[in-house]
């Protein structure tokens, strides 16, 4: 299989979106037949290894003063652009659109979106897959975000499905952009730019467990800002 999306442009996208779409189809099908009770379990249980999977990502920091800038900078930037606002306003206007009533279509789909899109996995997957046009990386995510996203689906609805939507368009822009932005990544900036994926994934945990309600989208620029401050570094 990893040959048949080897020769496919961007095919390590094109597969995460494929098990994300089964995924949150097996979701819609069979969600309304888990109890309540053991959805909330789930999800808790989800929460708790987003939470480890993000601190997991944190502890590859290699410059954490770099990191902490970033994700300063980067979080006043997005309050200033209002991302996390607009985030929100494109799911409720495709909410309005498909004439959903599920209540949590909004909140799917940037909850699903943000997972999907955000952490080491999708970025150093998407340069692996443009660069050595290697989709095994995206391949194993894949299977990953397949897997999340049935409970996604089973417990918000029809939103976590739209999430394909900006994932293939975030992982795919980064890997047709990978081809001229090899010679600027360097080890060191992947390393920081996991530790900022890292803690923003352990902030999707923590909202995910009623823990903290902190504006995650307003995070992203974060990950552009740790780039270049690592250059300085």
């Amino acid at each position: 299989m990893n040959e048949i999306f080897r020769n496919i442009p961007a095919g390590g996208t094109v597969f995460n979106s494929i098990t994300v779409l089964i995924g949150s189809l097996i979701g819609l099908a069979v969600g309304k037949f888990i109890p309540e009770k053991m959805q909330g379990t789930i999800f808790n249980c989800l929460g708790l290894f987003t939470l480890y999977v993000g601190i997991n990502m944190a502890l590859g920091t290699k410059h954490s003063i770099a990191v902490l800038l970033s994700l300063v900078l980067g979080t006043i930037t997005g309050e200033i652009m209002g991302i996390e606002k607009k985030l929100n306003s494109l799911g409720d206007i495709l909410k309005a659109k498909l004439n959903a009533k599920d209540s949590g279509f909004t909140q799917g789909f940037v909850n699903a979106s943000l997972l999907f899109c955000i952490g080491s996995m999708a970025i150093i997957g998407a340069f692996e897959d443009g660069i050595r046009h290697n989709p095994e990386i995206l391949m194993t995510k894949g299977i990953m975000d397949g897997i999340v996203s049935v409970l996604f689906a089973g417990s918000f609805g029809i939103g976590a499905l739209f999430s394909i939507v900006p994932m293939f368009i975030y992982q795919g822009s980064l890997t047709l952009l990978a081809s001229w932005a090899e010679p600027f990544i360097t080890a060191d900036m992947y390393s920081n730019i996991s530790g900022v994926g890292g803690l923003m994934i352990m902030v999707i945990g923590l909202n995910m467990l009623k823990l903290t309600k902190i504006n995650l989208g307003d995070m992203l620029p974060g990950l552009l800002y740790v780039v270049f401050i690592t250059m300085l570094f």
